[in-house]
């Protein structure tokens, strides 16, 4: 419908509309009027079924000869959609149209809040039809996007509270608790109104707990409890007695949450036996609220006293050890992943983390030398960096800082040479170290660092971390140049044999001389006397199998598993890039590209960062181009192939071998001759093939 079209109705609504209200405010046309109106002004697609439409005009109905529809609802014919795809379905003929009419309504003196429940009242019988809980949940509960993340309520409450009062958005909720007594998100959402809105505690507490009893396995709705808990802490403790008091409360709250998180199973889960809950991701709230409880009652507790009590004291020693362990935990999970491929936690999120850490630990978050901090490590610095975001002064690394930690990593260590993680972060050092300067003197040669990690092979087989199984891949990655597309033509593939051939009578000798700027004349493959090939397709089944093991599949589930390291042109530990350098490249561009535009600029450059990692274009970046390996993927056309919705298999050419690999969307319909260019990353789950040109990835699988 036109722009013009609408106004002119727009128009006529109000004058119409407000004439029509002054004669026929109880009339029963002028209810079902209202709720398409409110139906459609805030769910465009929301419908009425005929049967329903006649239930509200009551009798008679057109099959008893009663009147037809449209003479019924006059004088609001002209604004209702009577020639709907579905002849079934009552709506108003636009959205803006509906939003008019809703105003008109409410300036009449039929308001939002009375046309809602007065709809509840009359459609939310014993067995209220699905459409109509889901629109009555979406009306009341769902709440969209802002320019800070998401609205805390929905916009129909917001209406409410803002254009009526507080009190009848909690009416119009209250009565759908009510009407819909099986449903856990009302009395949620009416707990939350009394904490954010009005600061009443008791009463949300009482809210809270009600909702509980109707999800009583639902951590989401368990995290409601804890955020009343933590904000009452937040707002009214004073004295130290009132703050221990009540960030106990909250901990149990939250540990609760914790409790109920870890029960619940991902949607794949949905109908197996003994599954009590399920949720598409795991959820954090508990484990984050618990940090942001003890963060608040140690600020809180400083300020009542200058001098610590005995109550005090034992109340932070009891604490520091979940404090680290949380911290543990975050570290990992925000190191190797973020909620989706286009979002990222808010800001506050690591500074509380990183605050609460240092208030219990008096360590410093950023100098962490675990095997994600050390991963982390060279993102300091960059605009994208978790630091950044939460307003850290945060330099970069230089290389003194990381050949310092790679020689105390060297030493600890040598210490304790059978220690499989001390193993794992001195070898990880190094793969750093060379990511910031490729010829340091300082570096590990590579054969002694696959010696370190080839004595930890025979033990535990197929049962260390997805951590030690990356550190193998990368470290007995063959080196080979694979061709670039897919398909070349004969002379091309002769060409490159007789290169092959060539290159196998040069001695190691020579290999070395050609690799000295690179590697320091190191050998980048295993010395011949090690007498040890791996079995590469093995060590990635190995470590898709660790990552689930390790609970990694469970709290990652959801999310965007984040590449760690690329296969780049160099050798040895130098072909090993890792994301930060390509961060730094892609923010060298967006930086040039908004060099004339101040306003805004860091809304703005946080989007084209995303807009160029989601739309594939920083892998047309020449800078990237030249600094990443192209790697040699074939399609396979096997029709005994397992599919999985739909997704096609592929192969990864490593070493002459090939390792199997699942597409994770479909790709695209151009023809199998065509060139395609393939790069290889690695998660913490395993290998990933990205597609230049087109946004999306394959995961390497084992047979």
């Amino acid at each position: 419908m036109s722009k013009g079209i609408v106004m002119e109705l727009t128009l006529e609504v109000q004058g119409f509309v407000s004439n029509t209200l002054k004669q026929n405010r109880q009339s029963t046309n002028t209810q079902l009027f209202s709720f398409l109106a409110l139906l459609n002004a805030y769910i465009p697609e929301a419908y009425l079924l005929m049967p329903e439409c006649q239930k509200i005009l009551g009798p008679p109905d057109p099959i008893h000869g009663g009147p037809p529809f449209e003479e019924r609802m006059e004088p609001f014919t002209c604004f209702i959609n009577t020639s709907s795809p579905n002849p079934e379905h009552r709506c108003m003929i636009d959205t803006v149209v509906a939003q008019s009419a809703v105003n008109l309504l409410a300036r009449s003196g039929i308001s939002r809040s009375a046309i809602v429940k007065k709809f509840m009242s009359s459609l939310c019988g014993d067995q209220p039809q699905p459409h109509i809980l889901r629109f009555i949940k979406e009306l009341l509960t769902t709440r969209e996007m802002g320019e800070k993340g998401k609205e805390k309520f929905s916009r129909l409450i917001k209406d409410i509270q803002e254009k009526e009062n507080f009190y009848n958005a909690v009416s119009v909720l209250t009565t759908a608790s009510y009407k819909l007594r099986q449903n856990h998100i009302f009395p949620q959402t009416v707990s939350r109104l009394y904490y954010i809105r009005k600061g009443d505690y008791k009463k949300a507490q009482e809210w809270a707990k009600e909702a509980i009893k109707r999800a009583p396995n639902n951590s989401y709705v368990a995290d409601t409890l804890g955020q009343v808990y933590k904000n009452r802490l937040m707002r009214e403790a004073k004295q130290q007695e009132d703050i221990l008091h009540m960030a106990n409360e909250a901990f149990e709250a939250f540990k609760d949450v914790e409790r109920k998180a870890d029960k619940e199973e991902g949607p794949e889960m949905k109908d197996t036996a003994g599954t009590v809950s399920i949720s598409n991701s795991f959820n954090n709230r508990g484990l984050f609220g618990f940090i942001q409880v003890a963060k608040t009652a140690f600020e809180k507790l400083n300020k009542v006293r200058s001098y610590p009590s005995q109550g005090h004291r034992s109340f932070i020693q009891k604490l520091k050890l979940e404090v680290e362990a949380k911290f543990d935990f975050f570290e990992w999970y925000l190191a190797y992943s973020k909620p989706d491929m286009t979002s990222l936690e808010p800001n506050y999120f690591w500074k509380d983390i990183v605050l609460c850490y240092e208030l219990y630990t008096t360590k410093t978050a950023a100098k962490s030398t675990s095997f994600p901090g050390l991963l982390d490590g060279l993102n300091h610095g960059l605009f994208t960096s978790k630091g950044r975001r939460a307003w850290f002064e945060e330099a970069e690394e230089t290389v003194s800082d990381l050949e310092a930690i790679q020689d105390r990593l060297k030493t600890i260590y040598e210490a304790n040479v059978d220690d499989v993680k001390e193993a794992e972060r001195y070898i990880l050092s190094n793969i750093i170290l060379s990511n910031k300067m490729h010829n340091s003197l300082q570096h590990t040669p590579v054969k002694e660092l696959q010696e370190i990690i080839y004595r930890f092979l025979g033990t535990d087989v197929g049962r260390r971390s997805p951590e030690f199984y990356l550190l193998v891949l990368l470290l007995f990655w063959p080196e080979e140049e694979p061709r670039v597309v897919q398909e070349e033509d004969d002379e091309e593939v002769e060409q490159m044999a007789t290169e092959d051939d060539e290159s196998e009578d040069k001695t190691w000798e020579d290999e070395d001389s050609n690799e000295e700027q690179e590697t320091k004349g190191e050998p980048a493959q295993l010395s011949l006397d090690l007498m040890f090939e791996p079995d590469l397709q093995q060590y990635v089944t190995f470590m898709k199998k660790a990552f689930e093991r390790a609970e990694y599949a469970k709290y990652l589930r959801g999310r965007y598993l984040l590449p760690l390291f690329f296969l780049g042109t160099g050798s040895g530990l130098s072909k090993w890039i890792h994301k930060s350098r390509l961060d730094a490249i892609v923010e060298k561009k967006v930086d040039a590209e908004l060099a004339d535009d101040h306003d805004e600029r860091t809304k703005k450059k946080w989007r084209r960062i995303n807009e160029m990692w989601i739309n594939g274009d920083v892998w047309r970046v020449p800078e990237i181009q030249d600094m990443l390996l192209p790697i040699q993927v074939e399609l396979c056309h096997s029709p005994n192939m397992p599919q999985d919705h739909g997704k096609e298999q592929v192969f990864l050419c490593v070493g002459g071998k090939k390792i199997m690999a699942t597409t994770e969307v479909e790709q695209p319909e151009a023809p199998v001759l065509n060139p395609m260019l393939f790069y290889l990353g690695f998660t913490i789950q395993g290998p990933v093939v990205f597609k230049v040109g087109y946004p999306y990835c394959t995961c390497l699988e084992s047979n």
